[in-house]
């Protein structure tokens, strides 16, 4: 059994890019698909899913193809729609201090006349 820890952690945005990249490529061979199978079933281009897989960068619509074409769509829905309702919630519910910034007013003098 393989553990999630393929995944995880993920220290910069590139270790996150390689990951999603190897995340395509597996998903993609479980299929037993080829690279050109995955194509004609996503309408991306052969060389967008090469890149994918390589080095984990695509538009975001052919990610979005790619990821749809392979039945992994819904878990990613699943955590847009939490990050969606984490985001709702101001950070001071979270505990997170209110902004530590004195609120300054400046008032102005009517100048003598």
């Amino acid at each position: 059994m393989q553990s999630i820890d393929y995944i995880l952690p993920l220290t910069t945005p590139v270790d996150a890019l390689g990951k999603l990249g190897a995340l395509v490529l597996k998903a993609r061979q479980r299929e037993g698909w080829t690279q050109a199978e995955l194509s004609a079933k996503s309408g991306v281009p052969k060389t967008t899913i090469s890149r994918l897989e390589r080095t984990g960068l695509a538009a975001t619509d052919a990610l979005c193809k790619v990821l749809f074409a392979l039945n992994m769509l819904e878990g990613a829905n699943d955590y847009l729609k939490e990050q969606l309702r984490l985001v709702a919630v101001p950070k001071t519910l979270f505990g997170a201090e209110a902004d530590p910034r004195p609120i300054r007013r400046v008032r102005h003098r009517k100048e003598d006349k």
